[in-house]
């Protein structure tokens, strides 16, 4: 039997958020149900091909700038966006060097790392550009704190999950 104490300790870790590589989203979790994502980009690139004419698509690049623990997002070598992120804490470096976008996932769940409650860790808006490093939502404190994936906030996420498309450019500098 579970005495009122215990049920307010158990309501007080699950208030106190979620940890993992992730950390506290600021929205509820998904129902669990596939979420394929298909290139918009990548497609036009084939059909351009297929019929002979070149492709037009847009160059769009990330910079990841861990020293200063922010990100420029260009279009056309312009900056259209800028915002804070978190990457890896010490003992879980975020790599540096240059990427691509290799897959995006809008309610990816991940396996491999798990929260303070010991579930699966929750990484809305997963941007994956390296092995199991991805670019996601999660908790911004100012610093390097993450298993070396790059945290950026809700409304940044969902610009470039619906921005980037698989195959653009991802940078990670000092």
């Amino acid at each position: 039997m579970i005495t009122t104490a215990r049920w307010g300790l158990i309501l007080l870790i699950a208030a106190v958020g979620l940890g993992g590589c992730v950390g506290a989203s600021q929205r509820p979790a998904p129902e669990m149900k596939p979420a394929p994502v298909s290139d918009r980009g990548l497609s036009a690139e084939r059909s351009a091909r297929a019929s002979g004419r070149a492709a037009t698509r847009k160059p769009r690049e990330l910079t990841i700038q861990l020293e200063s623990q922010s990100f420029l997002y260009r279009e056309h070598g312009e900056v259209v966006h800028s915002g804070p992120i978190s990457s890896g804490r010490a003992g879980y470096p975020t790599p540096l060097g240059h990427f691509a976008v290799l897959s995006k996932q809008a309610d990816k769940v991940s396996y491999r790392y798990t929260n303070q409650l010991g579930m699966p860790a929750w990484m809305p808006y997963s941007i994956q550009f390296h092995g199991h490093y991805f670019l996601h939502e999660g908790w911004l404190p100012g610093y390097p704190d993450s298993h070396g994936c790059v945290r950026v906030g809700e409304r940044d996420a969902r610009f470039l999950f619906e921005r980037l498309q698989i195959g653009d450019r991802i940078a990670v500098v000092d």
